[in-house]
Parts: C-alpha cells; structure tokens; sequence
C-alpha cells in the first residue's frame, strides 16, 4: 500500500506544468490572475486555460495566446480561432453579444484586424500562354464593377481595330459564377478597356483574348481592375 502511495503522490509532483501554476507568467494584463497549463521558461506555454478579466482557453507560446484557442471577453464578446503572439490571425469566428440578440463575423485576421470572408479577396484559377502575368487589384468601393484592361506588349494577341487604332481586345467573356448587368468597352492609349457594371460577387469569368485567356474570380464586391498584357 505505501508502494502504491509513493508511485502516486510521484506521478503528480511529475506534472506541475499541467496543473494549476501560480508562478507561470501569462503576459496579457486581461488574463492575469488564475493559470491552468503547460509551461515553458516560467511562461505558458502548449495548452492552457487563462483566467483574468477576460478568459483564454487554447494554446500559448511564450506567454501569449498562440495557435487555436477561444478568448471570451468580460463583456460576453468571444472570438474562436487562430492566434498569433497574443493577436487574432488566420481564420475565426468572433461572436459579439448583444441583449437578446448575437451576431457573427467569420472569415480572416491579419494582426487583430478583421480581413473578410476570404483570405484572399480574389484568385487567379488559370492563366494561358500568350499572357505574362495578371494583375487585380481593388480601386474602390462604391460600385459593384469589374475593369478588365488589356495590353499589347509586342506583337501577338487577337488584333482589332477600335477608333482607327490597332489594339489587342477581349474577344469573349465565359460567366462560370455571378452576373453582371452590363459592359461597355472603349480604347485608352493602347489599352482595350472593358467595364462590367453591376455586377454581383462573387463574381468568376473566364476573359478570352484571342487565343488567349485567364480566368478570375473575386469574392468580395467593389470596384475591382484587372490588367492583363498580352505577349
């Protein structure tokens, strides 16, 4: 029986770091007060649970909040998903509470800034030959509007005429995801500019230039341009 005794009372004096530790420091001033988890260097550290004003229940490193975990905030607010030194990072769900009512935001943070929905507001699913790279890039937000302009570089590329001008121009457009109202193209300098106007995100299409083609699709609305030289 005092065998036994010993085995046990030696099994908890191994696992300090996973127990209550007074003396392992939690750095946030929201959650000092009551540590229950690993610890590293005198600092939480792996799994943990921290209690203060606020409460964080997920992984540290280096005292901080850091990896996957779930911080409640002493007004009810919480926020469920990935940390990064003490700061919302990566994918969550942020719940804010209300009297008898609870909204949700999930999508991306970068650095405890809510991003979207998306981690990246658009992507480029293909891009043929003939083309050299495609830019997107959002000018605005007080439309719903999709500016797609083409250049020639050198040679090559489905040739037209528009306004007495030789120019490159898009030759068809396959909606795969969304709609728009309508477009409209016209001639800047030696660009071929076609503008879809109301359109609704997310929005995917694949814009043929001749033999060429790319296809773009963006997820979150607003005034969107797309610049794509041709070869």
């Amino acid at each position: 029986m005092k065998q036994f005794l010993f085995f046990v009372a030696l099994s908890m004096s191994m696992v300090p770091a996973l127990s209550q530790n007074p003396d392992c420091k939690v750095l946030p001033d929201s959650l000092k007060g009551a540590y229950e988890g690993g610890c590293k260097g005198g600092k939480a550290d792996g799994k943990g649970k921290a209690t203060g004003a606020d409460v964080y229940d997920g992984e540290f490193k280096n005292g901080l909040p850091d990896g996957k975990g779930k911080y409640t905030w002493s007004n009810g607010d919480t926020y469920e998903g990935n940390f990064k030194k003490g700061l919302k990072e990566g994918y969550g769900e942020f719940h804010k509470s209300k009297a008898h009512m609870d909204s949700v935001i999930t999508g991306y943070w970068k650095k405890d800034i809510y991003k979207g929905k998306y981690e990246k507001p658009y992507m480029v699913h293909n891009v043929t030959t003939g083309i050299s790279r495609v830019e997107v890039s959002q000018i605005g937000n007080a439309d719903k509007t999709i500016t797609v302009s083409v250049t020639m570089l050198a040679g090559g590329g489905n040739l037209g005429t528009r306004d007495n001008k030789t120019v490159v121009t898009m030759t068809d457009v396959q909606v795969i995801k969304g709609v728009f109202l309508y477009k409209s193209s016209s001639t800047i300098s030696n660009k071929d500019v076609t503008i879809f106007r109301g359109v609704d995100f997310p929005f995917r299409a694949r814009f043929y230039f001749g033999s060429a083609s790319v296809d773009v699709e963006i997820f979150e609305a607003g005034e969107w341009e797309i610049t794509v030289p041709i070869l």
